[in-house]
């Protein structure tokens, strides 16, 4: 066990390393990322990336991207697109946001405009929404 949690740590430093530590300003982790449409409002376009879906138990986290037909303007802020690390309670059909990044271009490109953490409340996804729709992805229900 002590030598798998060596391994982890230092394949994470080397990876870290070899990488810089940080993803440079002028790329996103959207080129990591390989978005699946899942549907279209007036509003915006939204994608999932089903390589980000991790189970645990009950607990399910995945990356959606909704990239905004026009800009979507915050405390003076304009973006295009957001991408949240989204969890799910799969058993009790809730779910919340760990971690949302808005983008000032489309796809989750550009800068970035904001980023907000854990809202820390599991809210019911209500039927008929793209919150929803998501679930039933990251759920597989």
């Amino acid at each position: 066990m002590q030598r798998l949690l060596m391994l982890v740590v230092l394949s994470g430093g080397w990876m870290t390393a070899c990488t810089g530590g940080e993803t440079p300003s002028s790329s996103s982790p959207v080129s990591a990322a390989e978005w699946s449409k899942i549907g279209e409002t007036e509003t915006y376009t939204y994608y999932v990336d089903h390589g980000s879906i991790r189970k645990a138990d009950e607990t399910v986290t995945m990356s959606d991207l909704f990239d905004y037909k026009m800009a979507q303007t915050e405390a003076d802020i304009p973006a295009l697109s957001k991408i949240t690390v989204r969890e799910y309670d799969c058993q009790n059909r809730k779910s919340q946001p760990v971690k949302t990044t808005w983008y000032a271009e489309h796809m989750g490109s550009g800068a970035v405009a904001r980023s907000t953490g854990a809202a820390g409340k599991l809210t019911t996804s209500v039927s008929g929404t793209s919150t929803a729709v998501l679930m039933k992805i990251a759920c597989g229900i």
